[in-house]
């Protein structure tokens, strides 16, 4: 089963402008749908999901909101994750650093357009794919 923890940035993508028709949308539909993929997350995360569905608020927010919350598994964080990743973020980068120590406990990929995480992707500590490598991945096309 794979495992994956979607990045605050995907969300906003699919809300952002619903009625256009984003493969980011139809990303985040297959990740909450797919029975063989498993979504795991912090309540950082939540948090972060619950401010930008208020900031673009619409009935696909409000929806993907409620669907992503229900699979969601929210993990507590050992803190040996937690320093194992601190040094690859700026100590005001807190919530990425939960992110990423949220997958590597749970060694789930991070699915995520933001460059923070290109280092400890390099450095093999944890796996990231970007939005296009996602959908390329679970949706089949490009």
């Amino acid at each position: 089963m794979q495992q994956f923890l979607v990045d605050a940035n995907v969300f906003v993508a699919a809300i952002k402008n619903p009625e256009k028709k984003a493969r980011t949308l139809d990303l985040i539909l297959e990740l909450i749908s797919n029975e063989g993929i498993r979504l795991v997350g912090n309540d950082l995360l939540l948090l972060e999901f619950e401010k930008y569905s208020e900031k673009f608020k619409s009935e696909t927010a409000s929806h993907l909101l409620k669907r992503l919350r229900d699979k969601m598994i929210v993990v507590e964080l050992n803190e040996n994750h937690i320093k194992a990743c601190s040094k690859y973020f700026p100590k005001n980068e807190i919530v990425d650093i939960v992110h990423a120590a949220t997958c590597l406990q749970e060694n789930s990929i991070l699915i995520t357009n933001d460059k923070h995480f290109d280092k400890i992707s390099e450095d093999g500590i944890i796996e990231v794919w970007s939005i296009s490598k996602a959908i390329e991945n679970l949706l089949g096309e490009n």
